[in-house]
C-alpha cells in the first residue's frame, strides 16, 4: 500500500483518492502474483481431495510430514541440529505426535533473538519473504517464508475458511478492514478508504472508526453491492453497534469472517444482525504453524494437514481432550524457517464429542488469548487472563475495555449506548470486583476504544510489570 512509498508520494496520493485506489489496485497485483500463483492452485487441488478421506488418512499424512519436517530440520536448521545432538536424538526417535514431547519448548524471544538460526541455512535469506510480527513490547519476531509456503498458507484459507463461508476469491466484491494506511490520521473526511479491482476488495481503514466518520463509512458500503465483510472482531463490531443503535437500514451479506482476534458472543451477535449474515471465526498466526477455522455449525475445526497443535499441561507434558492447557504448535507448510512446538500464549482444549456437520478434524473447545500485557496479576500473586463477564450483559454498553493500572486500580472505557446510567456502572463495578477483589475501579466514558498499532483493540491490558513481561503470543 502506500506505505511502501516516500512521504511525498504518500500525501499525492492521499489529495487524490483515484490514486489511492490506483495504488491499492498495484499493490493487490503485486500480492495476488505471491500469493496465487502455481503452487496455490496445485495444493487447492490437494487440499479438496484430503477433506473426503478418512481421520485415519489425514493422521497418517500428518506424520508422515511431521517426520518430514523433522530430518530437514535435523539437517538443514542450526538450531534443531544443535537440540537433537544435545539430547542425543536422531529423526528416526521423532515419529508421531507423541515424540514432540522430546523436544524442548520454543519460546518467542529465542525466534526473536535468533531468527536466522530458524531458517535452512541452504537458502539465501534476500529471495525469502520477510515478516514483522506485531510486538505488543515493541520488540516484533523476523519471520522469514518460502513463496511457496505463502501460496499453500492461502490455499488453506480460500479452501477452509473462504469457501466454507461461502466466499470464493475473485468472484465477488468484498469488504476488509485492515491495518494498512489508506488514509492519513489527520483526515477528518473521507476517504478513509481505497479500492483494489484486482481483488474487488474495499479496504477500508480501522483507525478511523470513530463515531463522527461511521456515518461516511455506511455511505461508502452502500454505493455498490459487496457480498463478504472481514476484518478484525472489534472492528466490525464498532460498525455493525453504530448500524442497530443509530437505526441503520442493515446489510444483507453472504457472510462476516473475522480473524485476529478473540470473537466474543456478544460481538458475534451484533455483527450477525448488522450484516444479515452468519460470522465464521478464522484462528491462526502470523507465523503459519496452526490454522483454525469454524464451519457452519460454530465448530473451529484445526487443519492437522496444515500444523501440528498440541495442548500441553505447565510442564509442557501433552494432555488428552478434554482438558484445559497451553497451545503448542508445529508448522508443516514452511520448510523456510522451521517453528516446532513453538509456545503461542494461547490456551485452549480438543473437544471430545463429534461435530454435527460431520466432519471428522479436530476441534479446538477453547482459545483463550492471553498474552503476558493481556492478563492481571494480583497483589497476592494470582494470574487473571479469562476475566468472566464484567460488561458483556450490562444493558447500555456498545464495547469496553479493562486496564489494570496498578495492583488496587483498574479502569474499565465504556463506549456508551444511550441510556447509560449509574445501574449500569454499578454492575460493571460489581462484576469485576467479583473477579479481581476489591479495588478501585474507575468506570471512564469514552467516544472509541484506542486500538493498538496493529489496529487490534485489547480487550483487557496490565499495566503492572509481570515477571513474564514478554509477549508470548498472538491471535
Amino acid at each position: 500500500m502506500v506505505t511502501e512509498m516516500g512521504k511525498s508520494g504518500e500525501h499525492v496520493i492521499w489529495a487524490i483518492p483515484a490514486l489511492g485506489n490506483l495504488a491499492a489496485t498495484l499493490h493487490g497485483w503485486k500480492l495476488h502474483r505471491q500469493r496465487y500463483g502455481n503452487e496455490y492452485h496445485r495444493c487447492i487441488e490437494e487440499i479438496l481431495e484430503r477433506d473426503t478421506w478418512t481421520l485415519e488418512q489425514i493422521s497418517r499424512y500428518q506424520e508422515e510430514n511431521l517426520q518430514r519436517l523433522i530430518k530437514h530440520a535435523a539437517t538443514h536448521v542450526p538450531y534443531y541440529r544443535e537440540v537433537l545432538r544435545d539430547r542425543g536424538l536422531s529423526p528416526e526417535d521423532i515419529k508421531n505426535v507423541s515424540d514432540l514431547q522430546k523436544l524442548p519448548i520454543l519460546e518467542k524471544s529465542q525466534v526473536r533473538d535468533s531468527p536466522l538460526r530458524f531458517v535452512d541455512e541452504r537458502l539465501d535469506v534476500r529471495r525469502l519473504h520477510m515478516e514483522r510480527t506485531s510486538g505488543t513490547t515493541g520488540m516484533p519476531v523476523i519471520l522469514y517464508k518460502s513463496n511457496e509456503s505463502i501460496q499453500r498458507h492461502f490455499a488453506f484459507f480460500e479452501v477452509r475458511c473462504r469457501r466454507m463461508a461461502g466466499m470464493e476469491y475473485g468472484r465477488l466484491p468484498y469488504v476488509m478492514f485492515g491495518i494498512q494506511t489508506v488514509a492519513p490520521s489527520w483526515r477528518t473526511k473521507p476517504p478513509f478508504w481505497c479500492y483494489n479491482y484486482v481483488a474487488k476488495q474495499l479496504y477500508m481503514s480501522v483507525f478511523h472508526l470513530s463515531p463522527k466518520y461511521l456515518p461516511w463509512y455506511c455511505l461508502e458500503l452502500r454505493r455498490r453491492t459487496y457480498h463478504v465483510i472481514m476484518g478484525y472482531p472489534s472492528s466490525l463490531h464498532t460498525l455493525a453497534r453504530y448500524i442497530l443503535t443509530k437505526g441503520e437500514p442493515t446489510f444483507q451479506m453472504r457472510c462476516a469472517i473475522t480473524s485476529g482476534e478473540m470473537l466474543l458472543p456478544h460481538q458475534r451477535r451484533d455483527i450477525c444482525d448488522a450484516f444479515g449474515c452468519e460470522v465464521f471465526d478464522q484462528y491462526g498466526c502470523s507465523e503459519n504453524v496452526v490454522f483454525g477455522a469454524q464451519c457452519p455449525a460454530g465448530a473451529m475445526h484445526l487443519s492437522p494437514d496444515y500444523g501440528v497443535a498440541e495442548i500441553v499441561d505447565d510442564h509442557g507434558n501433552q494432555i488428552p481432550p478434554g482438558q484445559t492447557g497451553e497451545l503448542l504448535c508445529t508448522g508443516l507448510l514452511n520448510y523456510a524457517q522451521v517453528l516446532i512446538r513453538y509456545r503461542l500464549g494461547d490456551c485452549g482444549s480438543m473437544s471430545t464429542n463429534p461435530c454435527s456437520c460431520g466432519g471428522e478434524f479436530p476441534i479446538l473447545a477453547l482459545i483463550d488469548g492471553r498474552t503476558s500485557k493481556d492478563k492481571f496479576i494480583t497483589r497476592d500473586g494470582r494470574r487473571i487472563s479469562r476475566i468472566g463477564i464484567v460488561a458483556e450483559d450490562v444493558p447500555h454498553v456498545a464495547e469496553f475495555q479493562i486496564v489494570q493500572e496498578d495492583y488496587e486500580r483498574y479502569t474499565v472505557n465504556i463506549v456508551p449506548l444511550p441510556g447509560f446510567n449509574d445501574a449500569d456502572r454499578a454492575q460493571i463495578h460489581h462484576n469485576l470486583t467479583e473477579t479481581v477483589g476489591r479495588v478501585q475501579i474507575d468506570v471512564k466514558l469514552v467516544a472509541v476504544l484506542e486500538r493498538t498499532t496493529s489496529g487490534k483493540v485489547l480487550l483487557v491490558r496490565s499495566k503492572v510489570e509481570h515477571p513474564d513481561q514478554e509477549s508470548i503470543g498472538t491471535r
